[in-house]
């Protein structure tokens, strides 16, 4: 597959989140120039830098996505809605904004190569709201580009995350929940990989058609026994593995579903049968032969740059192991 050589603008959204951060200073330092779509007031969560434009509004704004994607190479949405009471509010951004930001592009950046960042978890559209509907915005790009790329990284671990930092930190401590079932396999992307990983899809040609998976360089995923070894050798100390059944979350599930006053709780029970869920496990081979390049972030060598883990990094003492 060609790339492009030469200084390419793209239009990104979700630039001021967790994944956004690392894609916002890989795409910088790669020598692209962008244009941000960032929340009003939001404009200072992004790095000052002579090739970044941020442009205040949201997916629901066609006056911010006109100037974001007019005449640009290439259109990265990252933005997306990970919690939520009720299937529409979960498509409101998934599929809504998704499709309105596809309608814009069509009219002023009709040759952008469009590159969508979705989920592993479009790949079981019947397990919750939120995989549907990553599955539905999946659909809508395949139906409308002609050039595009769809990218699903599983659970995305690296500096800065934090849907992920109670499972590190429990780690750290020496404790290891485990939801999904004892023979659960699953893949983990680390954020700089994903990072790379568009800025090379960003340089492909245009006629790009693809979906394309990626994990971290451990091929075949990981499982709960080897997750605690590799953090009991890090903590050079014992982890305790303590599984939840599912079934014992579910009333917790349905409570902030019915009950919470948050707008968009996290764990429902959708997002439950997808903790619960076997088999998570990516495969890297379509990324690698289409990209020319392997994932090379290893797993125990970022443990220490995780929420929680800084005491290992930086050479104190591991404790008992106690809670």
């Amino acid at each position: 597959m060609k790339t492009r050589t030469e200084p390419l603008t793209l239009a990104l959204t979700g630039a001021s989140g967790f994944i956004g951060g690392h894609v916002v200073r890989a795409l910088l330092a790669d020598g692209f120039r962008l244009r941000c779509l960032v929340r009003p007031g939001q404009e200072s969560a992004l790095a000052h830098h002579r090739d970044l434009l941020p442009i205040p509004g949201t997916l629901e704004d066609p006056a911010a996505l006109e100037p974001l994607v007019r005449q640009c190479a290439g259109v990265i949405h990252l933005a997306g809605a990970t919690g939520g009471r009720s299937y529409s509010e979960f498509a409101a951004v998934n599929v809504s904004g998704t499709g309105r930001l596809l309608e814009i592009t069509r009219k002023h950046a009709p040759n952008a190569h469009f590159i969508h960042v979705s989920s592993l978890a479009a790949r079981e559209p019947g397990l919750s709201w939120y995989s549907k509907s990553k599955r539905a915005g999946e659909d809508l790009v395949r139906s409308d580009r002609e050039s595009w790329s769809i990218l699903r990284p599983p659970a995305v671990y690296g500096p800065g995350d934090r849907e992920l930092a109670p499972l590190w930190r429990s780690l750290a401590r020496g404790w290891l929940l485990q939801i999904g079932p004892a023979n659960q396999r699953f893949s983990l992307a680390h954020s700089e990989d994903v990072a790379q990983a568009l800025c090379r899809l960003a340089r492909l040609e245009r006629g790009a058609r693809r979906i394309l998976e990626i994990q971290d360089s451990h091929h075949g995923g990981y499982d709960w026994p080897e997750l605690a070894g590799l953090a009991s050798k890090a903590r050079q100390g014992k982890v305790r593995r303590l599984r939840l059944p599912a079934g014992m979350l579910r009333p917790l599930a349905w409570y902030n579903l019915k009950l919470s006053r948050q707008s968009r709780p996290v764990l429902v029970p959708g997002k439950l049968r997808e903790l619960a869920h076997a088999d998570w496990v990516c495969d890297n081979t379509a990324l690698e032969e289409t990209l020319g390049w392997q994932p090379d972030q290893d797993f125990p060598d970022r443990l220490g740059s995780l929420p929680g883990w800084d005491r290992y990094r930086q050479g104190h003492p591991p404790d008992s192991g106690s809670a």
